[in-house]
């Protein structure tokens, strides 16, 4: 149980970053859309299409797409977990990562190749090489802020001693340190 417990924080900020990257991913999809389709959420509605094996995708902003950004933040959200998942606890000081630097954009990359290619065959024609690259690092550079999530939600319970003990100051010397006796007559 006290595993189970040190890991559902790292697994919590893993998500907060997933998230906010994807986030971020979106904002960057919404400024490609408008520069080259004159439509934000064009190439959302593009990954939208590609889900829901529609033929055809649409400039507008319709229910399809709602999908994609789900879909799109569903993946970022499950990255997120994974790398609260492999990555060791930050120790405290800690804000930014290069190892989750490194492991968002590798992670970026791999899910890109494997799997938006395969399923959105025609992201290439719409995505400019430079502007893939900075999509990864836009990732990695959410990711890499796992440490600083991580230290926010605080330190785990199990990890918190239970009692503090507090140092007590000296007893005092000399007469006025002893306790008055007792009268005789008492």
């Amino acid at each position: 149980m006290d595993s189970r417990r040190n890991l559902l924080p790292r697994l919590l900020a893993g998500l907060e970053v997933g998230i906010l990257g994807g986030l971020a991913i979106l904002v960057w999809f919404f400024v490609l859309s408008y520069w080259n389709f004159r439509a934000p959420w064009a190439l959302v509605n593009l990954f939208s299409a590609s889900l829901r094996n529609s033929g055809t995708w649409t400039y507008g902003f319709t229910s399809s797409t709602w999908t994609g950004m789900a879909a799109h933040l569903f993946v970022c959200g499950l990255l997120g977990i994974f790398i609260g998942w492999v990555l060791p606890r930050p120790a405290s000081g800690t804000t930014v990562s290069l190892s989750g630097l490194a492991f968002g954009v590798i992670v970026s990359l791999l899910v890109y190749e494997f799997a938006w290619r395969r399923y959105v065959p025609s992201l290439g024609e719409y995505v400019a090489p430079a502007a893939g690259i900075v999509v990864h690092l836009i990732f990695g550079m959410c990711l890499a802020q796992f440490p600083r999530f991580y230290l926010e939600l605080g330190e785990p319970e199990a990890e918190r001693p239970e009692h503090q003990l507090v140092a007590l100051p000296p007893a005092p010397d000399g007469p006025a340190a002893k306790p008055p006796e007792p009268a005789e007559g008492e």
